[in-house]
């Protein structure tokens, strides 16, 4: 295991500036390289400590965007029609993709990792996906997949 000390809020217990263990891998991999957390040195916790203010602040406004970002989500509903047989199953599938360039239509830019789909949407029907846009704010977006009317 690794200390580390967080340089950015998330994973909902982990807050700026705490010094946290991970998995050596995880730290080398992923927190360091992305510029979350550095190794809990004294010189680093001590840097850390000495601009915590500024990185609280960035993160306040940070989820001031998501707030705004999770309004107009919320007012949103995700229609589509998809080919379908009788049954409702769909021949094709609604992917996080779909939804991310919806929300790119409607001037929402958000990454792919922040849709929580879990599996494709693979019938038609009603459903809620839940969007974390930051770890204190998520939202979820309503959507109906149809099934085209066809004329025999």
């Amino acid at each position: 295991m690794t200390k580390v000390v967080v340089l950015e809020k998330f994973k909902k217990n982990w807050e700026i500036g705490s010094t946290v263990s991970v998995k050596d891998g995880y730290a080398r991999n992923y927190l360091i390289p992305n510029g979350k957390a550095k190794f809990a040195t004294k010189q680093n916790i001590k840097e850390i400590n000495s601009i915590k203010e500024s990185l609280l602040k960035k993160d306040d406004e940070n989820k001031t965007i998501a707030d705004q970002t999770a309004s107009k989500i919320k007012e949103l509903k995700f229609s589509k029609e998809i080919a379908s047989k009788e049954n409702g199953e769909l021949y094709g599938s609604l992917s996080v993709s779909d939804i991310v360039t919806f929300l790119r239509e409607n001037n929402i830019n958000i990454q792919k990792k922040f849709v929580k789909l879990g599996n494709k949407i693979k019938s038609t029907g009603e459903y809620s996906v839940d969007i974390d846009l930051h770890p204190e704010v998520n939202c979820s977006l309503d959507i109906e997949i149809l099934s085209p009317k066809t004329s025999t």
